[in-house]
């Protein structure tokens, strides 16, 4: 059993971290605004923290010393990073400087949470070690975290994208549950066409980060599904896997949407390398959305439980 830090226990993917390590580490949890009572864990776990005050963050390390510290906590709003650069690198960069610090400091252990958005998507797939391109602020901030684990020991950068799963009370809104519910009303959605990537559930990313830290894997490793597609058809998969009607989504292009960061049309990530290192087969989106279905029906029974 090992002390382990989830930062952003209250996100998709921090959450089932949780819940999936807890049943065989000591596992504590950060939030910043919204506690996760949905996870039902012990009283004295969950720690209210604002990574962007890194001194209250290493305090909090310092305290807990853990072993293994995990971070998911991030700034992900693409275009608002866009319009306040300093806030993003404040919420993005600096705590993961600190926790590299610390780590290296105490001997411990940092798994990075980061994006396929550190690609320019001009030349898919991308393996674990392609040199990221960033195109717009948000990009280059997930970037310089990641750069800030290099020669670190025992560091390692866990990659996914368009992360999805049940809705347990979360903050924020995710792609797939806001489409369901989206149609379910009969409402008219655009949904672009011309953004590739490999869209992932939470609990495949819990199950592959979990695995690499039992195998003290280091560098960087791919947590994605095993198939790219454009969101537009990923729109229409989950329309057809949850029998609603697909001519309420229509195609819309990037372009159009005039947003103020920049994309990447296709940072379409590799598996076959984090597949061999974790042993483990990525999911289709098949078997993701069976998943989802599975895991929409414990939301409404009120518990994120476990899944394996």
């Amino acid at each position: 059993m090992a002390e382990v830090l989830i930062t952003g226990a209250s996100g998709l993917v921090g959450s089932r971290l949780v819940v999936r390590m807890r049943e065989r580490h000591s596992v504590h949890g950060t939030y910043h605004a919204h506690r996760p009572d949905f996870l039902g864990h012990p009283d004295g776990r969950m720690h209210r923290v604002d990574v962007r005050e890194t001194a209250a963050l290493v305090a909090l390390a310092d305290r807990l010393r853990p072993e293994v510290v995990i971070h998911c906590a991030a700034n992900t709003n693409v275009d608002a990073c866009e319009s306040i650069p300093e806030e993003a690198r404040r919420a993005n960069v600096a705590p993961v400087a600190a926790l590299a610090a610390w780590v290296a400091r105490r001997g411990a252990r940092l798994v990075l949470m980061s994006t396929d958005y550190v690609f320019d998507g001009t030349d898919p797939p991308y393996e674990v070690d392609r040199k990221p391109n960033p195109l717009c602020v948000y990009s280059q901030t997930k970037a310089e975290a990641e750069a800030c684990l290099k020669g670190v020991p025992g560091a390692l950068v866990a990659r996914s994208t368009v992360i999805y799963g049940a809705d347990f009370g979360h903050m924020k809104r995710n792609f797939a549950t806001w489409l369901i519910e989206e149609l379910e009303n009969a409402r008219r959605v655009r949904v672009v066409e011309d953004q590739w990537s490999t869209p992932t559930m939470s609990q495949m990313i819990a199950e592959f980060v979990d695995r690499a830290v039992e195998r003290r894997l280091e560098g960087v490793v791919h947590a994605v599904a095993s198939e790219c597609l454009s969101r537009f058809a990923f729109a229409h998969r989950i329309a057809a896997r949850f029998k609603l009607d697909p001519s309420l989504i229509s195609p819309i292009r990037t372009a159009e949407l005039r947003q103020p960061a920049r994309r990447p049309t296709r940072p379409c990530l590799s598996m076959e390398r984090s597949e061999a290192a974790l042993g483990l087969k990525a999911w289709t989106i098949s078997e993701s959305l069976d998943r989802l279905d599975r895991e929409r029906a414990s939301a409404r029974a009120g518990a994120l439980s476990p899944w394996w």
